[in-house]
């Protein structure tokens, strides 16, 4: 007999439900199991017209089958979740009963989703996954409010990852809900718990929503975490999760510009996605990107940025006709194809109207976006005149140098247009040469007319008339100041556009002598400023300019007392160094002294000044030479580095830099086994001098660094497993240390104090006395032995002898066993890692780890 006709019958008995009856015949008929009971309710409720009557009969029903089953109320609730598991096959969207059945079970399921039971937890989710598929869970009216507050206990708090893998999709439904769940998820990805589970992560981060949090965590996920940077950069283009347009910012669509330039695809996605989603244009874009007011800098040039996605994006022959026809649309029908000043987002078109110029070749009819030469030119020469004699806000400067760059788009085959372009040039730089980003594209124009090589000297005169013809202009002591900077300008950026600089043309070496000299000697900073950021360019762009300058920088860091000025001379000898090497100071006089010797003896005396910022320029110009080989590396140099590395003023150095000058002596002491050997030196040198004097409180000269702390990062340093050896002897660079320490106890009256004994004592016994000869260890023992004949030995002197003499004991046992106590010793003698304990201790002060 099938439902129907069982519903049938009954409606024919006593006024009684049937769906009642029904259901108690299933639950109470023995010999059926609860999957068929369960199954036969689900059945009859997805073939039935559903009432709330029937919705509270199921439920009690269901109460009566986990009551009056004989097995464990766990497997009774599990049998019952397993059986709607087993039924989804229904087509859920199309059966609204059973939609209505599941709405009517949400009480039940939320007891079973914090079972103690893990599969019961594990299967409730899995069926309210399938449910959401549906079901919108986070909208729903029956969804109770203590059933989203144990979902979110649950996504912070579960610890079984197959259940931790069904809450994670469903609780992402309900970020739009409660932002509790994006702080949930961002605290599981942050955890150092989670970092090995890459898969999970990034689950997370494709789900993840827009929050103020979310939003920081994506943008530095994308500089810092290269293996999930590539979901964080498509998570910030998810429009659907509220990752919009608005919403990202200005710092954020910088840094999405950041990655895409590096591509063309993702340059050619954020633009489509951004156009397609946001509604907005292209110049509306640019706009909000604030195009026309982005810093150009070499470190960090937003503008260059932009431009270059936006240069892959116009790569594409059909959106570049599309953009152009816009521009021709803001254009309008003016007949001599100029971008009139009145136009909505005029700065923004201007950009797009330059780019396409570049783009674009002037002959092509079909596209050409070209305006009239003449009057365009016109047109640029009336806005310089209207510009002159003003300081121009940053949009100025950038209208002036968009049309400076479309006029160097112009082909200039035509003398006519040549001479043209050249007047404007010179114009350009008399009037604005104080601007670097403007003097940059004037020279440009004036290297496209004077390009060959045969026409260099007409280059070096355009540049020496144009200096000349700005000082002449200054007939007033106000403007003194900026006519020198702009002329200190123009002739940097000059010199620095020069791939080959030659001072052979005498007008312009005198004229650059002159403003070198007078710039030096002048009172003003800026000046001072700027000349010695010309002069350094110079010296490095020519190395005759650097023979001659080079005693004159000298000189001129001794005299100026400016900290500021003081550390770019400095820099500026550091850069000389680096382009030109030693030898370029063999032409001046260095009192006796080689050259290598007379920059220790440079670096040294400003590094004694004790001025942070002259710390900070010769520290790290100290590390570019040595990884360079510009400079051959010693030990009071190398000291430099470490006692800025450990200084105890933390307002000198931060983490950064200290890990930086951590990375570079990582590297440093693998590139060659005389590295090793100055590591060596340096910590000998470290422990037998400075050391004791830090533990007996009698000297004060390094009380601002962290001499211990140094010793044990050099012994940590000693200890690398990958270190260079000397195949000649093998010997380990512990063994020499200890030997050299000892002996200078035992050689000298003046090392028998406790203070001294005790510091090399307690450095010796973090040395690796495993991987040392049996005669080594032999010696060491003997010369430990001998400083118990000392009188009146402290009780901590002793234990550290004993404790020295316990370990080589051990490791002289262990020869005997692996050697059948005969002389071949065996044994690897190969750098490692010292004992866990002592490595742990060390290493886990200093950041990177070693280890």
């Amino acid at each position: 007999m099938d439902i129907n006709e069982e519903i049938q019958e009954l409606e024919e008995e006593e006024n009684i439900s049937p769906i009642i009856q029904i259901f108690e015949r299933l639950t109470f008929e023995r010999g059926h199991e609860t999957y068929d009971q369960v199954t036969s309710m689900i059945e009859l409720f997805s073939l039935s017209n559903i009432t709330l009557d029937m919705l509270d009969t199921l439920i009690e029903c269901v109460k009566i089958v986990f009551i009056h089953q004989h097995t464990n109320k766990n497997m009774r609730i599990l049998d019952f979740l397993i059986t709607l598991t087993h039924v989804t096959h229904i087509n859920y969207k199309n059966n609204k009963n059973l939609s209505l059945v599941f709405d009517a079970l949400i009480d039940i399921f939320t007891q079973t989703m914090v079972a103690v039971d893990s599969q019961i937890r594990y299967t409730t989710f899995h069926i309210l996954n399938k449910l959401q598929s549906f079901i919108d869970l986070s909208r729903s009216p029956y969804i109770p409010d203590q059933f989203e507050q144990y979902l979110l206990e649950l996504l912070n708090n579960e610890t079984t990852f197959l259940v931790l893998d069904e809450i994670i999709p469903l609780a992402a439904k309900f970020q739009h809900k409660n932002h509790q769940f994006i702080d949930a998820f961002l605290r599981r990805i942050n955890s150092p718990k989670w970092f090995s589970y890459l898969d999970r992560r990034r689950l997370i981060i494709s789900l993840l929503e827009y929050s103020s949090s979310s939003l920081n965590f994506l943008l530095s996920t994308i500089e810092t975490d290269n293996d999930l940077s590539q979901l964080a950069f498509e998570s910030l283009l998810a429009h659907e999760r509220g990752f919009t347009f608005d919403k990202l910012d200005f710092h954020g669509r910088l840094i999405i510009f950041q990655v895409a330039s590096k591509s063309r695809d993702l340059s050619r996605l954020i633009f489509t996605q951004w156009i397609s989603q946001s509604g907005y244009e292209l110049v509306d874009i640019l706009r909000l990107c604030k195009i026309s007011t982005l810093n150009e800098n070499k470190k960090n040039n937003n503008s260059l940025t932009i431009e270059t996605c936006l240069r892959y994006f116009l790569d594409d022959n059909n959106i570049r006709r599309i953009v152009i026809n816009n521009i021709k649309l803001a254009i309008g029908t003016s007949k001599d194809g100029l971008l009139l000043s009145n136009v909505s987002n005029y700065v923004e078109y201007l950009f797009i109207w330059r780019m396409l110029c570049q783009l674009m070749n002037e002959e092509d009819d079909d596209t050409n976006i070209h305006p009239d030469f003449h009057e365009f030119i016109s047109y640029f020469y009336r806005l310089i005149k209207l510009s002159v004699n003003k300081k121009l806000s940053s949009i100025e400067e950038f209208i002036i140098y968009q049309y400076a760059s479309i006029l160097s788009t112009f082909d200039m085959l035509d003398i006519y247009r040549r001479k043209c372009i050249e007047a404007i040039g010179r114009c350009i730089l008399v009037h604005f040469g104080q601007y670097e980003t403007i003097i940059v594209q004037a020279l440009q124009l004036v290297h496209r007319i004077h390009l060959s090589i045969d026409t260099i000297n007409e280059r070096y005169q355009l540049i020496t008339y144009t200096l000349n013809d700005i000082i002449q202009r200054c007939q007033n002591e106000q403007f003194e100041e900026l006519t020198f900077i702009q002329c200190m300008t123009i002739a940097k950026v000059f010199i620095e556009q020069e791939k080959e600089l030659e001072l052979n043309n005498t007008d312009l070496k005198k004229l650059l002598d002159s403003l070198i000299k007078s710039g030096l000697s002048h009172r003003d900073i800026n000046i001072q400023s700027q000349t010695l950021s010309t002069l350094r360019s110079l010296m490095c762009h020519s190395r005759q300019a650097a023979i001659e300058y080079i005693k004159q920088n000298l000189h001129i860091t001794n005299k100026i007392e400016n900290i500021s000025l003081k550390c770019q001379s400095i820099s500026t000898f550091i850069d000389v160094l680096l382009v030109h090497g030693l030898d370029i100071l063999t032409n001046i006089n260095l009192l006796n002294l080689t050259s290598s010797q007379f920059t220790t003896q440079y670096f040294l005396n400003f590094f004694d000044q004790q001025n942070i910022e002259i710390k900070n320029t010769i520290v790290f110009g100290l590390i570019k030479l040595f990884l360079s080989s510009h400079l051959e590396p010693n030990i009071a140099l190398l000291k430099i580095i470490l006692d800025y590395r450990f200084s105890n003023d933390y307002r000198s150095i931060n983490q950064y830099q200290r890990d930086d000058i951590t990375s570079f002596f990582y590297f440093f002491i693998h590139l060659s086994i005389s590295n090793v050997l100055l590591i060596e030196e340096l910590t000998f040198d470290l422990i037998s001098r400075y050391l004791p004097f830090v533990s007996d409180h009698s000297t004060i000269a390094y009380k601002s660094i962290l001499i211990e702390s140094m010793c044990y990062f050099c012994i940590e340093l000693l200890s690398l497993p990958t270190l260079l050896i000397d195949k000649l002897n093998e010997e380990h660079s512990h063994y020499h240390l200890a030997i050299n320490l000892l002996e200078s106890i035992h050689n000298s009256t003046n090392n028998h104090t406790s203070f001294i004994i005790k510091s090399y004592l307690n450095t010796i016994k973090h040395f690796q006395f495993q991987y040392m000869k049996k005669e080594q260890l032999q010696i060491i023992l003997d010369s430990i032995i001998q400083l118990r004949q000392y009188p009146n030995l402290p009780l901590i002197i002793s234990n550290s002898i004993k404790n020295i003499e316990e370990q080589i004991q051990s490791c002289l046992k262990l020869i005997k066993k692996l050697t059948n106590d005969n002389n071949d010793d065996k044994r690897s003698r190969s750098p490692s890692p010292s004992s866990q304990r002592n490595s742990k201790r060390i290493s886990s002060t200093f950041k990177p780890s070693m280890i």
